[in-house]
């Protein structure tokens, strides 16, 4: 049976873009076929964290406070 969490985060705001963290590296492969039906393919570097300033602050705060509420209910064991 799933139990209700409520989180609330505030005072989200930007302190510097020099934070030491640790930095990761991956290689994405992208396949799709296109509006023509052409399939196509592309390979692409991302660079953990770097990439969360492409995102968009709104964005990457929705998608770390779901992180954190998925973290809070599986140490919680809210929904063992």
């Amino acid at each position: 049976m799933a139990r209700e969490v409520n989180i609330i985060t505030s005072g989200w705001r930007a302190t510097g873009t020099n934070v030491q963290t640790p930095q990761f590296e991956l290689i994405v492969q992208f396949d799709w076929v296109d509006n023509a039906g052409v399939a196509r393919t592309g390979t692409r570097t991302i660079t953990f964290p770097n990439v969360l300033a492409q995102l968009g602050n709104e964005y990457v705060k929705e998608k770390i406070t779901e992180m954190i509420l998925e973290r809070v209910r599986e140490v919680l064991g809210v929904d063992s």
